[in-house]
């Protein structure tokens, strides 16, 4: 239950970053390739208008083609999840984000720069950290693998782990999906213009 608060507390935070004003905030975030929407402003003001993310993301894994069938089916499972809306916003930026231990901007950035998934950005995340590699080396050693579990084997991390860590962001998903479909509605979950990573990073994309 504790675990199931701190992930809680992770989505709370989507509704308190500010909302794209800016036209050059606006373009950039277009880029990004999560799905966004048109936020209109409020009558008699420009105050959140512009493209926000919602965290959806159809963005899959193109990297786990031979990889094993467990690991494979993990990732897949996850992502599968990125088209998902839990009161209009998707999850697994989140649950990657939580999983990996880093801030929710810098797996968007991350994304961003190496073109992979959100899945693959996990794994890549949990081989750095178990290893004590830096991130930049793990995608570096992965282009010369043929797999994720082979570079896995390589550094010394079970592949196992890799799937222990992949299916508990998707349970955690499933969690608060199902745990908030059961609650009221409340004005922090409203506004899409509530939940924006790239305002404030938005030179990152």
């Amino acid at each position: 239950m504790k675990t199931f608060h701190k992930f809680l507390a992770v989505l709370g935070g989507l509704a308190l970053a500010p909302g794209l004003t800016h036209g050059a905030q606006t373009a950039a975030a277009s880029k990004h390739r999560d799905i966004t929407v048109w936020v209109s402003s409020p009558t008699g003001t420009l105050i959140g208008r512009g493209y926000v993310s919602t965290y959806l993301t159809n963005i899959r894994a193109r990297t786990i083609a031979k990889e094993n069938r467990a690991l494979r089916n993990a990732i897949v499972s996850l992502e599968a999840l990125g088209m998902t809306p839990v009161r209009g916003f998707g999850l697994v930026l989140a649950a990657v984000a939580w999983q990996s231990k880093l801030p929710m901007r810098k797996v968007i950035q991350q994304q961003a720069e190496t073109g992979l998934s959100y899945g693959e950005l996990l794994l890549a995340d949990v081989l750095a950290d178990k290893s004590k590699q830096s991130f930049e080396q793990v995608v570096a050693m992965r282009g010369r693998t043929r797999t994720w579990g082979e570079l896995a084997n390589q550094l010394e991390v079970s592949p196992d782990f890799l799937i222990s860590r992949v299916q508990i962001a998707s349970q955690r998903i499933k969690l608060v999906e199902s745990s908030l479909r059961r609650r009221p509605m409340s004005d922090g979950w409203t506004s899409l213009a509530g939940a924006n990573p790239h305002t404030q990073h938005a030179h990152h994309h």
